[in-house]
């Protein structure tokens, strides 16, 4: 196994091993500290994946971001696609469905409901799941690579990475070329920079 397999165990460990009760708590403080950025106040445009039960939750963003005008996509896992996803504009009524990876997404969507990653750009606040970080803002993801492709396709957006603090690991996390380092890191107790 490599040294990012075992991290991705031992993480997945960590925050299964959270208890519902804290689990919401901090995710109300993630929610308070997130949305409050600067880069997210400032987009136009809010890129917002769906969490899994584990993962921080992000309903809270769709719904702030939509009250307050802002153009709202979330990916949908897409194998035709060379990246692996696609991305589509959702809104307030927008009907949801169980997809691949068991992660909500629409129930349909229209070809104009979809947009190109190359058109995030830094009127952009992309919302990104992970499994691990370190203090620098690097993501350890689930493997697939998809993020990094998708975050390696857009124009100067800004990434924020959405965490637990016991998903932060010590020193610094392996990384590839490919791997597409974070502007920023919230999590219940802190934001990390770079």
């Amino acid at each position: 196994m490599t040294m990012k397999t075992t991290l991705r165990t031992e993480l997945i460990e960590r925050r299964n091993g959270l208890q519902q009760e804290q689990r919401e708590f901090f995710n109300q403080l993630i929610f308070e500290r997130a949305h409050k950025t600067r880069a997210f106040q400032l987009a136009r445009t809010i890129h917002v994946y769906r969490n899994l039960p584990s993962e921080v939750a992000t309903m809270p963003f769709l719904e702030y971001a939509w009250a307050t005008g802002k153009r709202v996509v979330v990916p949908c896992v897409d194998s035709s696609q060379p990246s692996g996803m696609v991305h589509v504009r959702v809104s307030n009524s927008t009907l949801w469905r169980q997809g691949a990876l068991g992660i909500s997404e629409p129930e349909t969507w229209d070809a104009s409901d979809v947009v190109d990653p190359a058109s995030l750009d830094a009127t952009s606040c992309i919302l990104v799941p992970l499994l691990g970080f370190d203090t620098r803002c690097h993501r350890l993801g689930y493997g697939k690579g998809l993020y990094d492709r998708f975050l390696a396709s857009t124009v100067g957006a800004i990434s924020i990475g959405l965490a637990y603090e016991l998903q932060r690991v010590d020193g610094v996390l392996p990384t590839n070329v490919h791997d597409a380092q974070l502007h920023a890191v919230v999590t219940n107790e802190r934001t990390y920079q770079p």
